[in-house]
């Protein structure tokens, strides 16, 4: 009867050796998953900063080519307008013209 119980004392120092090295264990895989998922989402903060750097650089670039076409836009309308003024000024100025003189005749 001392055999088995001392075959189960051991049994059961090495069962608390196997739980101890067990929790030692999760204890370090716990450590090096926090440590990488600080890297994780210090990683995410820099690719989502560079990222929005990206698209802000893009977006103000677009806006830029934009302001340019509608620019353009603006100056062949401009233009168009002001050779259709000048039509209608020499319109206008031979009309006058017209009327001084058949007063004048009158």
């Amino acid at each position: 009867m001392e055999k088995v119980w001392e075959e189960l004392k051991k049994i059961e120092a090495e069962a608390e050796k196997i739980r101890s090295s067990a929790q030692q264990q999760a204890q370090r895989i716990n450590a090096v998953a926090q440590q990488n998922s600080e890297k994780l989402i210090a990683n995410s903060q820099a690719y989502g900063e560079e990222e929005g750097q990206q698209i802000y650089a893009s977006t103000v670039e677009e806006a830029n080519r934009k302001r340019d076409e509608q620019l353009k836009t603006s100056q062949a309308s401009t233009e168009k307008l002001k050779v259709q003024a000048g039509k209608r000024m020499e319109l206008a100025v031979e009309a006058v013209l017209n009327e001084i003189i058949k007063e004048a005749k009158s």
